[in-house]
């Protein structure tokens, strides 16, 4: 397994089990839990960023894309090792938003405060 990365002051980095999928971008100042059913089934603490604000690497293996439901987002996972590092919107979208799974941090995000998001009827 590849070693997991240390957040640097300020920035937010995130990868996969495998290290296929790194993510960075800023330290978020709050993350959301979501109680939706598949923000549950995650277990994901969410942190919302424009896409010019999130820099993506993907390795050989690639992502595997799920869109739930309504088909208003899409969920990326790793191909290889499964773990979900972010939804997005999609392409058509006007208001384009990346929401980072948190959970990928290492170490763990302790320190921020978490706003919970009622949304058990989705």
């Amino acid at each position: 397994m590849t070693p997991q990365p240390m957040n640097t002051p300020g920035q937010l980095t995130l990868r996969c089990d495998c290290g296929n999928l790194e993510v960075t971008a800023a330290l978020p100042e709050q993350v959301t839990a979501c109680n939706c059913g598949i923000c549950r089934r995650y277990a994901a603490l969410w942190a919302y960023y424009a896409p010019g604000e999130v820099t993506l690497r993907v390795g050989e293996a690639g992502v595997a894309l799920w869109q739930r439901g309504d088909r208003e987002i899409e969920f990326v996972r790793c191909a290889r090792c499964g773990c979900v590092s972010h939804y997005r919107t999609l392409p058509d979208d006007p208001e384009p938003l990346i929401a980072l799974n948190t959970r990928l941090a290492e170490p763990a995000l302790t320190d921020i405060p978490v706003r919970q998001a009622d949304n058990a009827w989705r």
